[in-house]
């Protein structure tokens, strides 16, 4: 099962980032592949998403059921496919930052082992050229993030200016954890391909959370 963990620190107090993420609109156009999200209930949401390669080569309906919800602490779900057979889950778990966390503003993603499963020179060429594409977009989606270009960012961020803020001036350690786990006969295939994308996905949305945060 693909995994991915991935924390950053955030300069802004755990009350301000906690009133962002609580809120589904402020940081799903981060998401990578985003194209819409319906919010079913308080609970469950519908997530539709693109990608470019294996079965995410066209739009997924995924549902989002939330099974923790600890305020300012840690948001627990599951994730369930509606178009594709797939399953997985996945947090959000959020904490001060102290001064020994000032060492490293953010981990780099620690993922599972990628399943070996063979596959013709063909299909690794095409595997190679796809996930080349798939890093010079995103690239290029982070330098404008970098540069605040990016509207979806800058449109959150104003979402944040009347949050409450701390006196202490604390910062806060915004961790993303998920999982994934494609089903059916094109599993392990589908593992091979999902595992690239996960990575980029987990880092790229965590450190767009930050950039809203912090330009606000």
């Amino acid at each position: 099962m693909p995994q991915i963990r991935y924390t950053v620190q955030i300069a802004t107090p755990v009350e301000r980032v906690w009133a962002f993420v609580e809120h589904l609109p402020n940081w799903a156009p981060l998401m990578i592949g985003y194209q819409k999200v319906v919010e079913v209930n308080d609970r469950q949401s519908i997530w539709t998403l693109k990608g470019d390669m294996g079965m995410l080569a066209r739009e997924v309906d995924l549902q989002a059921d939330i099974t923790l919800w600890e305020p300012l602490k840690r948001v627990e779900f599951t994730l369930t496919g509606l178009t594709e057979k797939l399953s997985g889950s996945g947090s959000f778990t959020l904490e001060p930052a102290t001064g020994d966390d000032a060492r490293e503003a953010e981990t780099p993603a620690e993922k599972s082992p990628a399943p070996t499963a063979p596959a013709p020179r063909r299909t690794r060429r095409r595997l190679r050229e796809a996930f080349a594409r798939f890093q010079a977009r995103m690239m290029r989606r982070m330098m404008k993030r970098a540069e605040g270009a990016d509207e979806a960012v800058r449109a959150a961020a104003a979402t944040i200016a009347s949050a409450p803020a701390d006196s202490s001036g604390a910062g806060s350690l915004l961790t993303f954890e998920l999982h994934v786990q494609p089903g059916g006969p094109m599993a392990p295939m589908l593992e091979v391909l999902m595992a690239p994308m996960l990575e980029p996905a987990v880092s790229d949305l965590t450190k767009g959370i930050r950039a809203a945060l912090e330009a606000g």
